[in-house]
């Protein structure tokens, strides 16, 4: 249908109407809200070392890494017992260390938690099995035949002068080979562990550690008088720890509740900060709040680190 002159000249005026309001500021009345920041020093906080079960580590270690000692326990299914020889692969980056071989003397579970004090009835540390020098990655260490006993019964812990580390069965899994002849078989690893000297007394006061291998947490007790009353405005609550030097493991937070808060590690100026915010704006009654700071995994490493100087920073905005 043909369009006509009127309807044509009203289409034009809404067209040039709508190309100058498109074009035109409109004026909005804006009060922006003032931010504050703060910064609590936190004086009140203390270390726990616990042990941990490590029978599902994707790593096992061996020896000495100061303040550390440890030992590295394998049992493989069942052996002949006549063999010509006898093969350990192991996966590993390390080398340059001697390892020794010792037999395990009683069953004993990878799900179960062991301490350092149990080595004396789990392992005889007095008699050396044989020992390797380790002088590449994934080694292929030749074995004594009399070991097979040992690898028979509860299989065989492994220890070091130095500090070694390679994969466990859930990760690469150690393996055995065996020759009888001319024919090979090759030996799967049924469980492993490894079992750690814990150094420190189980609460230290005044200090603040985190560590793997062990829980190593640092626990902080923040005072609720000096938060704001309107913790919904929160824009940062950020408790900041400050370090001597690297750090080279994930460090996170948690609350009572076990809730785990993400971290970040500014390298520039060796300090972490952790985002409690979403804690912060909860309720909360106590006259403090406790949180928690620990390694993201503490089975993957045996390390401990001191954190210095602990503060909480808030950054608010405070509505009308």
């Amino acid at each position: 249908m043909e369009t006509t002159f009127p309807d044509r000249y009203f289409l034009l005026i809404v067209i040039i109407l709508f190309i100058a309001g498109c074009g035109s500021k409109r004026e909005y009345e804006f009060n922006p809200c003032p931010v504050y920041t703060e910064i609590v020093a936190i004086d009140s906080f203390y270390t726990t070392t616990e042990y941990i079960s490590t029978g599902g580590a994707d790593s096992l270690f061996c020896g000495e890494k100061s303040p550390f000692d440890s030992y590295s326990l394998i049992q493989f299914d069942s052996l002949p017992d006549d063999v010509d020889s006898l093969f350990l692969n192991l996966k590993s980056d390390s080398s340059g260390v001697e390892l020794q071989f010792f037999s395990i003397e009683q069953e004993w579970f990878e799900d179960s938690l062991y301490k350092w004090e149990d080595i004396g009835w789990l392992i005889d540390t007095l008699t050396v099995l044989d020992s390797s020098f380790i002088d590449t990655a994934d080694p292929v260490i030749k074995l004594d035949t009399s070991v097979v006993t040992a690898l028979n019964q509860f299989g065989i812990a492994i220890h070091s002068g130095s500090f070694y580390s390679f994969a466990s069965r859930e990760q690469n899994e150690p393996k055995l080979t065996i020759y009888e002849g001319d024919t090979s078989y090759s030996i799967s690893c049924l469980k492993d562990l490894y079992l750690i000297k814990n150094p420190f007394d189980s609460l230290q006061s005044d200090t603040m550690m985190v560590g793997r291998g062990l829980f190593i947490r640092s626990h902080l007790f923040i005072p609720t008088d000096p938060l704001p009353q309107e913790t919904d405005n929160f824009a940062r609550a950020g408790v900041i720890l400050n370090l001597d030097d690297a750090i080279l493991f994930n460090v996170i937070g948690f609350d009572v509740n076990g809730n785990q808060y993400s971290s970040t590690y500014y390298s520039d100026s060796n300090f972490i900060e952790i985002d409690f915010k979403s804690l912060f704006q909860a309720e909360y009654s106590e006259d403090y709040l406790h949180i928690m700071v620990g390694a993201h995994n503490g089975l993957e490493g045996i390390a401990v680190k001191t954190l210095n100087s602990p503060s909480l920073k808030m950054m608010w905005a405070e509505m009308d």
